[in-house]
């Protein structure tokens, strides 16, 4: 892919592009993955048909962030609400009433619409992928929503030149009855909050160090960003402009609100502007964001009920700290775009994340984190993994980006 004005005549099909094949991912789709194959997002599959019934008003739990008008004419309907499941899982409960062309996304369980509204729908597809079995059932529903209402009052007292947004998850719906009782399905609306008025485009960060498998010709993203934008100092640039603003969303969600945001390729979205630019970090699905009560109880904020820091077996506050930055943050992101920046521009890796290093350490709000010394990882891989239950173990190795 090559940064040009055609980027912004079809933003819907830059987006999609981005999602499906701008992605690196590690090994075959049917290696970590219980999915049909069929449905890789990298794979030859133009579309999808997403299945829908008409659920009636008594069998739905509807739990809501303010989601938009246009939101609400697309789910509900005379008789009831829309329900979608995964084509890969069976319902055969429901009715199917209908289908909505979709895109598939990197994340393989939600999918993006084609047509208007564009609306994220997350499913609940009851397999395991990469590590976790990606059930959605109402506490899940009920913990996405909280976190969206917390994240708009808190974007309301934002300044206009913070780079940090998000993609609202403002519905859900929860099947009552039946034998698919608590089955879930999240509506993530695809227009960042706080609102701008201005184009800009979406792409998911790992669109922006991987290789186009269409186009090898093509430099990977950040760097023609870099090549475009940067002067004399390409280090300064991309550690300010590429890496900043993730270290900056990650600072501000923890020490404004007490939220350890997994900031990864997949959920970190890069803003470009017209000219290029990444503007802010958006970021979207908050289903397994962890908060720290301590920070929010120092802050007068309300506490969560799911997926408190250190509370869960196998884990401590400072375990979980580690595995969301360095791990979800730091290995599955800024490790990569470090390693692309270092491969194009002749530099050593060590003087990057050095750079790194001392930018997070500089901005405000850096301190309440409670860090460990050392990494902390999952015990086990993510192929032996079994069920949703983690326990988190001490590498002894230093952070390379804190």
């Amino acid at each position: 892919m090559k940064l040009t004005d055609e980027l912004f005549r079809n933003p819907f099909a830059t987006t999609a592009y981005g999602e499906r094949f701008l992605n690196d991912s590690k090994g075959h789709f049917e290696d970590y993955s219980e999915v049909d194959v069929r449905y890789d997002p990298q794979g030859d599959i133009p579309h999808i048909d997403l299945p829908y019934c008409v659920l009636p008003v008594e069998r739905c739990t509807i739990l809501q962030s303010f989601p938009s008008l246009k939101l609400l004419s697309f789910v509900k309907t005379a008789n009831g609400y829309k329900f979608f499941w995964h084509p890969d899982v069976i319902r055969n409960e429901f009715t199917k009433a209908g289908t909505v062309r979709v895109q598939p996304t990197s994340s393989t369980r939600t999918l993006l619409t084609e047509m208007e509204p564009r609306v994220y729908i997350k499913t609940d597809l009851d397999k395991k992928h990469f590590r976790f079995i990606r059930r959605l059932q109402r506490s899940s529903v009920e913990h996405s929503v909280a976190i969206c209402n917390d994240l708009r009052q808190f974007t309301d007292t934002l300044h206009d030149t913070a780079r940090y947004a998000f993609l609202p998850e403002s519905l859900g719906i929860v099947v009552r009855g039946g034998i698919h009782e608590g089955s879930s399905v999240i509506f993530r609306e695809a227009l960042p909050c706080p609102v701008v008025h201005e184009k800009r485009l979406l792409l998911p960060y790992h669109a922006l160090y991987a290789q186009d498998p269409f186009h090898s010709e093509d430099k990977p993203l950040l760097v023609q960003m870099v090549e475009l934008h940067a002067k004399a100092d390409k280090i300064g640039y991309f550690v300010s402009e590429i890496v900043g603003p993730l270290l900056e969303a990650w600072v501000l969600l923890v020490s404004r609100r007490g939220l350890l945001p997994e900031l990864h390729g997949q959920n970190a979205l890069a803003e470009i502007d017209e000219q290029f630019r990444i503007r802010r970090v958006v970021h979207r699905d908050f289903q397994a964001i962890y908060s720290d009560s301590s920070i929010r109880i120092g802050l007068g904020l309300p506490i969560f009920i799911k997926h408190i820091a250190g509370n869960e077996p196998g884990t401590t506050l400072e375990s979980q700290y580690s595995v969301v930055f360095d791990w979800m943050v730091g290995r599955y992101l800024i490790s990569r775009i470090t390693k692309i920046f270092c491969q194009y521009f002749a530099t050593e890796y060590s003087v990057v994340t050095e750079t790194i290093r001392s930018y997070h350490r500089r901005i405000p709000g850096y301190e309440p984190a409670r860090f460990p010394a050392t990494i902390h990882r999952f015990a086990a891989s993510a192929h032996d993994q079994t069920g949703n239950e983690v326990t988190l173990v001490d590498t002894g190795e230093k952070p390379e980006f804190r």
